[in-house]
């Protein structure tokens, strides 16, 4: 009797268990075009790149002339490495350029006593030629005369080639001044252009080699926030799109901006990449974002793009 009723029980339940209540709900059918925004992850940066500053000859760091984070103009001295070396070069060589030139004026005032002397003795050895000629002098004379023109043409050959090698000695040591200076001017380390000076990755008294990075700079303009948009909606993006700018992972708007560039191309996801093992294949088109208020966001940090289609 008690396993008759089991069974009964055990029919009772599963024909009451196996069929649903609910009614069944229709698939909903998901496509591209129903999507009116796109979100990515973004960085701020310069429009025209932020560029390292290195300095090209190696020094020893004297004094840092711009703070991180300043503003500085086209040619303004952010940086002062050790000249004194250079300086003392510059300093030799000048004085040995004033040396030549001095030499120059000497032999230009020489060369003008014996041009003076050359006519003189032109004129004498034509009237003792004359007096020869006519027996009113003596042969002897003449050849005196003639003699000493000629010496004085030799000597006036012999200065002019002096003053053509002093004169190009002055050019030499003039040249070589001029280097030297350029090369002291280079311990002196200048803004490229308008801009900001981010920061700084050396100090006072550190030594330099060659080609050492000093900092970064950010150039004056405006600022866009780079961000990356799937293979799946690449071709929904648009340059002349409006986008809200929003602090990462909150619905706080930082600013607006515009759709300024698409990239023609699809390339690896790598911008905002963390993990070096990340072996996922997906391909995103990279996106730039023109910022409405660049006093509204900082150099370098992430932002959240929401590209409004």
């Amino acid at each position: 009797m008690k396993t008759i009723s089991l069974i009964v029980l055990s029919v009772l339940l599963f024909s009451c268990g196996g069929k649903s209540t609910e009614p069944k709900k229709k698939a909903t059918n998901y496509t591209l075009d129903k999507i009116d925004k796109l979100v990515g992850v973004a960085r701020i940066e310069p429009e025209n790149k932020i560029c390292p500053i290195g300095s090209e000859i190696p020094g020893r760091v004297v004094s840092i002339e711009v703070q991180e984070g300043q503003f500085v103009k086209k040619g303004q001295l952010i940086m002062l490495l050790d000249e004194s070396t250079e300086l003392a070069q510059v300093q030799q060589s000048t004085s040995k350029l004033v040396t030549r030139t001095q030499r120059v004026k000497s032999l230009q005032a020489k060369i003008a006593a014996i041009q003076i002397k050359l006519k003189a003795a032109e004129v004498e050895s034509k009237r003792d030629r004359t007096l020869a000629n006519a027996k009113a002098g003596t042969e002897k004379a003449a050849i005196d005369s003639e003699t000493n023109y000629q010496n004085l043409a030799a000597d006036l050959l012999i200065a002019q080639a002096d003053l053509e090698e002093a004169q190009a000695g002055v050019k030499e040591v003039g040249a070589e001044t001029n280097y030297l200076n350029q090369l002291k001017d280079k311990k002196r380390i200048y803004a490229p252009e308008d801009g900001m000076m981010l920061n700084w990755d050396v100090k006072v008294g550190q030594a330099l080699a060659a080609g050492t990075k000093l900092g970064d700079f950010a150039p004056d303009g405006n600022l866009i926030a780079i961000t990356e948009v799937d293979e799946l909606y690449a071709m929904k993006v648009k340059v002349g799109q409006k986008v809200n700018v929003n602090l990462q992972g909150t619905t706080t708007l930082l600013t607006k901006g515009t759709v300024t560039y698409c990239a023609p191309y699809l390339s690896k996801k790598s911008i905002f990449s963390d993990r070096a093992d990340n072996l996922e294949d997906r391909r995103v088109r990279e996106v730039h974002v023109r910022v409405d208020n660049p006093k509204a966001v900082l150099i370098g940090s992430r932002v959240e793009c929401i590209i409004l289609l």
